[in-house]
């Protein structure tokens, strides 16, 4: 396939990498094999992953998920050009992973070559913050790597059999990919900001009438379900990572009383912060 791949991290149990499609005319790819067990985040664009008797339909809000040493090619049904971030595992940290996963159908059934899932506003801003850590160094060894095997667990614990979703045709996705796609990135990159319905409707190019509908059939959430999750998780992070007071952690997370955040968090968590983080201080120690 014809595409920029470039490596945007490098650590003893995972590489990073950012793919970019430049096919402009070709249909389908020829068969090529993959040599890592990966989990590919994809970010734009719309294509067919076609391993063994599986066609797995791949587009924005779309995990996928796929073992080593099986050929595949890929079908591309959009005009955007693909863009995915692939985590690339290794065999040592693909080894740990059996041991723990090795029980579930996608690792015990050999006829399961790849899989797709859907994203969570979890999953989503844990692919955004890990790149944003990686493409700015602003992040330590050991904090990136924690990340990273919190968001293998999240990938792997969501793990069924894919079924495609028959709502999003490919009518929907000829139209309303790129407003998704553009919805997303407005909102994990400005959730720390009182967010309007007209802000984001503007920003990805659709009406406020049509968009929660719209966005709501991609990825399952209403707008602001997929804001206020994100909140819970930046805060999650940073109650688990940093010594921040709870008010500046509620604050920075884009919520304007602590009653609320707190209601919100406990609903979300089953803790309060406070005891979210004592409890995860405890399990370190």
């Amino acid at each position: 396939m014809d595409a920029d791949i470039h490596t945007l991290y490098t650590s003893d149990y995972y590489r990073i990498m950012d793919f970019r499609c430049r096919c402009t005319d070709c249909r389908t790819s020829k068969p090529e094999q993959s040599e890592n067990f990966c989990i590919s985040f994809v970010r734009k664009g719309n294509f067919l992953f076609n391993v063994f008797r599986q066609s797995l339909d791949s587009y924005s809000g779309c995990i996928l998920i796929t073992k080593p040493e099986y050929e595949r090619t890929v079908t591309h049904t959009h005009a955007v050009p693909d863009e995915c971030t692939i985590f690339e595992i290794s065999s040592e940290l693909l080894r740990q992973l059996k041991e723990q996963y090795g029980h579930t159908k996608f690792f015990s059934d050999t006829d399961l070559h790849s899989t797709l899932i859907r994203t969570t506003p979890e999953t989503e801003f844990l692919h955004f913050y890990i790149t944003q850590l990686v493409l700015t160094r602003a992040g330590s060894k050991l904090h990136i790597d924690q990340l990273i095997f919190d968001m293998i667990r999240k990938v792997l614990n969501d793990i069924t059999d894919y079924e495609p979703d028959e709502r999003i045709h490919a009518k929907l996705k000829r139209n309303h990919l790129a407003t998704i796609e553009r919805a997303k990135e407005y909102l994990t990159q400005h959730f720390m900001e009182d967010i309007s319905l007209k802000e984001i409707a503007e920003y990805s190019l659709v009406s406020p009438f049509h968009f929660s509908r719209i966005f709501k059939t991609f990825t399952t959430y209403s707008p602001y379900q997929f804001l206020q999750d994100i909140r819970l998780q930046h805060a999650a992070l940073l109650l688990e990572n940093t010594p921040t007071p709870l008010s500046d952690i509620a604050f920075t997370s884009g919520f304007t009383s602590m009653e609320y955040f707190n209601a919100a968090f406990r609903k979300k968590f089953e803790l309060p912060p406070a005891k979210y983080r004592n409890a995860k201080m405890s399990r370190i120690s």
